[in-house]
């Protein structure tokens, strides 16, 4: 029993043990401190190293955007002369993986000289992938110029970004079958659906006026896409009805095109988009607040008369949407697109091309008539819907690809750049960064 009462009272018994305590916690105090003071000295590091590196991939997503840029250019030179990207099977050098490939130079915010740059390497048709570098330099070193050779020792920071998209070189313009320096329309009159010619029209893929032989590789009358896919999934067969003294001329004077060959004379969304954007910017942009017809006042240059309210569509159709504009009379040029139906009835003579995204009825009258070419996208039909374009009485269609390119003259240099402006599209999933 003492012998238990001493063995508590010696572990009860504190005597002497701050010293101890003191020791421990003045050593935890003294490793915390020395942690700290570590992580103060080597924080101002990995700040500096963080910023490079996100400044490197801000320069390499900057690549990125050029590439676009260049490609949605093809008729610009966008990195010094002979670096147009018409032809994305033999891309320039400044874009290519190798000798002559360039280095674009880049100031920071706050900077006097350039501190990093960026290099962009563009390859294939489709897809096309862009490869973007982007660096940062070391202090004090320049960046060099021209070709993209850069020291390994002078880099603070490298990042790599790649890409996909869908560019169009040559394909896809803004101005889609009629771009400039590109006129892909067959010929006079082409139609997505049935056509009607009946009293004295003349639709001419020959002439670009009454005897007056035209220059343009296509020349055919009237174009007409063979079946028309309606809601309900059925297809029906277009047709082209001759009525009165009509009678088509062109080589061929009539033909009649399935889907796929059809398909590159029509205007895509993307291309509707761009032209809709194209106007509001350099043209002449009206947006109907209601489906009813408007009679239309024609001016010269991009007229592009949108939707009701601006609204898509929808799938399917909604024909409440669709643009309805009426036009008696008119001396003009340029290029008349309607995100519907167009109604010509009077002496209306007209110099570029009419696009109708539903339907066209051209009765005209006096000595007026369109030199240009027409295109009708029939977006909206049914089996009663038989007639999509109408060019009775006197209506005349002259093909004239010369006057479609430049809008019969009335356009001025930014619109033709528009015009000639390529769609690009990212591959969406596609972006990602690489090891350098």
């Amino acid at each position: 029993m003492r012998g238990r009462r001493r063995l508590r009272s010696a572990l009860a018994d504190q005597r002497g043990i701050a010293l101890p305590l003191a020791l421990i916690v003045m050593t935890l105090l003294t490793v915390l401190t020395l942690g700290f003071l570590g992580l103060t000295s080597t924080e101002p590091m990995i700040t500096a190293n963080l910023k490079r590196g996100e400044q490197a991939l801000a320069h390499a997503e900057a690549g990125i955007e050029r590439a676009i840029w260049a490609l949605s250019n093809p008729t610009v030179d966008t990195a010094g002369a002979n670096t147009k990207l018409t032809n994305l099977d033999a891309i320039p050098a400044a874009y290519s993986n190798g000798a002559g490939q360039l280095l674009f130079a880049l100031t920071s915010l706050g900077q006097d000289a350039p501190t990093g740059a960026y290099s962009v390497t563009i390859t294939g048709a489709a897809p096309t992938t862009i490869i973007a570098h982007g660096y940062v330099l070391r202090s004090g070193v320049a960046v060099p110029a021209g070709a993209a050779q850069i020291n390994q020792a002078d880099i603070a920071a490298h990042r790599v970004v790649q890409l996909q998209v869908n560019a169009g070189g040559a394909n896809d313009r803004v101005g889609g079958p009629a771009a400039p320096a590109d006129v892909k329309l067959p010929g006079a009159l082409t139609v997505a659906g049935t056509v009607q010619l009946s009293g004295n029209s003349a639709v001419n893929g020959m002439d670009r006026a009454p005897d007056t032989p035209n220059n343009c590789a296509k020349k055919a009358g009237v174009t007409i896409r063979d079946k028309t896919k309606l809601s309900t999934g059925a297809e029906v067969d277009n047709t082209i009805s001759l009525g009165g003294s009509t009678s088509p001329v062109g080589a061929p004077s009539q033909q009649e095109l399935g889907y796929t060959d059809f398909a590159p004379y029509t205007l895509a969304d993307a291309q509707l988009a761009a032209l809709k954007a194209l106007a509001q910017q350099q043209g002449t942009y009206i947006q109907p607040t209601s489906s009813s017809q408007f009679n239309l006042n024609v001016v010269n240059g991009l007229m592009f008369i949108d939707t009701v309210n601006g609204l898509p569509l929808g799938t399917p159709p909604d024909p409440a949407r669709l643009a309805s504009v009426k036009i008696t009379g008119a001396n003009n040029s340029g290029w008349l697109i309607v995100m519907g139906s167009i109604r010509i009835d009077g002496n209306v003579a007209y110099t570029g091309f009419v696009y109708a995204h539903n339907d066209l009825s051209y009765k005209g009258t006096g000595t007026g008539g369109i030199q240009g070419g027409v295109l009708t996208g029939n977006v909206l039909d049914s089996v009663a819907t038989v007639v999509d374009t109408d060019a009775s009485g006197n209506s005349q269609i002259y093909f004239d690809c010369e006057k479609v390119a430049t809008g019969g003259g009335a356009f001025s240099q930014a619109v033709l750049d528009g015009l000639n402006r390529s769609i690009v599209t990212i591959s969406k999933g596609t972006w990602r960064e690489m090891s350098n």
